[in-house]
């Protein structure tokens, strides 16, 4: 009759994601070597959600555990065409909303130190994106410089081959 598979079927995006996920894990394995690494796919609509004006429930949860510390880390792969500008829900609770609740988490006592972060890895290219991004803004900025301008929006590209580099750039410095 009808079948149902829940979570649904990874789309092609999703699928790179945890392909190179797999491969970053593999050789950068010294720097994961005391602690436990989880990948979870978060159910849409009914998982872990965050609430602007908009529901907002990331695909992917990577969670380190360490002795001390916790990292988790919040990863929507998506095509970011149809988001338009900086100033959407989803784009503002990677750049600063996520920081926000790592911040009222501190300050609740507990025996770890936890580390919060979200990003939208975009399936869309930049070149085919930055000619219509925030109204086209992006036509004449140097490739470079625009790369870094998302970067502070946490919006990273999946056709980097660092960008896992750069999901863990925060991780990697610490230690």
């Amino acid at each position: 009759e009808e079948i149902k598979s829940v979570p649904v079927k990874l789309n092609e995006g999703e699928t790179k994601f945890l392909l190179d996920f797999k491969k970053f894990l593999k050789e950068k394995s010294n720097l994961f070597k005391n602690y436990k690494v989880f990948l979870l796919r978060n159910l849409s609509r009914k998982g872990i959600g965050f609430f602007l004006s908009s529901g907002f429930y990331p695909d992917f949860i990577i969670w380190i555990v360490g002795k001390n510390q916790q990292h988790i880390i919040f990863i929507d792969p998506k095509g970011i065409r149809n988001l338009g500008n900086f100033n959407d829900d989803k784009i503002q609770f990677c750049a600063s909303y996520i920081k926000e609740i790592e911040d009222t988490l501190k300050s609740k006592e507990c025996n770890f130190e936890l580390h919060l972060n979200a990003f939208i890895l975009s399936i869309s290219k930049y070149d085919e994106i930055r000619s219509v991004w925030d109204d086209g803004r992006f036509k004449n900025i140097d490739f470079n410089d625009a790369k870094q301008e998302f970067a502070k929006y946490n919006i990273i590209f999946q056709e980097d081959s660092d960008y896992f580099e750069k999901i863990f750039k925060d991780f990697v410095n610490d230690y």
